[in-house]
């Protein structure tokens, strides 16, 4: 009996040593979303150890969250172009990627180039370096430095990495100044994106080369991934910025704000990855009238976030429109192929909406992807994304 225990203590502690010894790493984004430009994630897993193979287990945070294992032997490195179609078979869809194993933290290298195949009308085919990131570089304070505006625009990303849901307080400071804050609530292994920070908080004019903001959890328990990713206006070419590890302000912390209140001060952030908040609708038997309104440059349901929630046998109305004013390039609706939605392009700016009935069925349930699929219509097209999930 004495002998039996040891083992099966030997055997514990062998087994919690393996569970302390496992490490993830995070892709914060990834994406490959279709249309006229598209954009896509080439991802490249190297194992830095020169004697043991390594055994890599790859989650989609997306929909129903596709799971891939694959294995690496020493100094190995795999590839995956278009890796959210070419190992998780989930095209027109973005998330983050999680890669987990048994090995000691930093064997698992994690490297990826988020950027458009095709070449755009200046600049040729821009790209982003995206790296994959240790656990240690989820903070529940994070700063985001040398943030631009004016020549260039910034989107900023969160990615919450909890098993629970998580409030973020996204402030943007000018200096000592804060111009504003975005609220944001993530569920569970979820992230969102501001596209165009300063413009969403009524500062487009704004010129700037060093702003910065802070992303803060309102738990020290859950800490969370940050990133800005920068365009340059004219030639598109992109730059990341990953959070760092910053401290919460002091008690009492009671920064400036603007003499002058920005006549749009309320933002609309963006999400890279779905975890929509569910709305309430009516019971399944009449008709529900959704509007989505592309404008300059994001999607908007129902004057809210690009994101929906609908359910499976409730029909939908759905009010596709150009909020743009006349004359403005044209935006266009790629479809939902998942929900059999087809594409309506080009929209009319301040056109009437284009109308689209459909009724989501039991196999259609999940999170789907959509985008503009006008490339032309302006510098910020490659943040008008948007997601339409589906539940029983």
């Amino acid at each position: 009996m004495l002998f039996k225990r040891r083992v099966s203590s030997v055997l514990f502690l062998a087994s919690l040593a393996l569970c302390l010894r496992a490490d993830t790493v995070t892709l914060p984004a990834a994406a490959s979303v279709q249309g006229l430009a598209p954009f896509i994630s080439d991802v490249r897993v190297f194992n830095t150890s020169y004697t043991a193979s390594v055994v890599v287990t790859a989650t989609y945070r997306f929909g129903s969250q596709p799971v891939q294992t694959f294995t690496l032997a020493p100094r190995e490195a795999k590839s995956f172009d278009d890796i959210c179609v070419s190992l998780f078979a989930t095209p027109n869809s973005l998330g983050a990627v999680e890669f987990t194993s048994s090995a000691s933290a930093g064997t698992i290298v994690v490297t990826s180039r988020l950027y458009s195949p095709f070449p755009q009308p200046v600049g040729g085919a821009v790209g982003m370096f995206i790296p994959g990131l240790p656990s240690s570089a989820a903070q529940p304070v994070t700063v985001l430095a040398g943030l631009m505006n004016g020549a260039s625009r910034t989107n900023v990303g969160v990615y919450n990495p909890n098993g629970g849901a998580v409030s973020v307080a996204v402030r943007l400071f000018d200096g000592p100044v804060l111009l504003g804050t975005v609220p944001l609530s993530l569920a569970a292994r979820t992230g969102t994106q501001i596209s165009n920070i300063y413009k969403s908080l009524g500062f487009e004019t704004l010129v700037r080369t060093d702003g910065y903001c802070t992303v803060e959890s309102s738990s020290s328990t859950a800490p969370l991934f940050s990133y800005a990713a920068m365009a340059d206006n004219a030639t598109q070419d992109t730059i990341l910025v990953v959070g760092a590890p910053d401290v919460a302000a002091p008690a009492g912390f009671n920064p400036p704000t603007p003499t002058t209140v920005p006549t749009s001060a309320v933002p609309t952030p963006t999400p890279t990855v779905p975890g929509p908040t569910p709305t309430s609708t009516p019971t399944r038997s009449a008709t529900i009238v959704v509007s989505l309104v592309a404008t300059e440059f994001q999607w908007s349901f129902n004057g809210g976030g690009s994101n929906f929630t609908m359910r499976v046998g409730q029909t939908y109305e759905l009010h596709i429109s150009d909020n743009d004013p006349q004359g403005s390039p044209e935006h266009g609706f790629g479809g939902v192929p998942g929900l059999a939605i087809s594409r309506q392009s080009p929209l009319t700016p301040k056109g009437p909406p284009v109308i689209v009935v459909f009724t989501p069925k039991s196999t259609q349930t999940g999170s789907f992807g959509f985008s503009c699929d006008q490339s032309g219509c302006g510098i910020g097209h490659d943040g008008m994304l948007g997601v339409v999930t589906v539940t029983n």
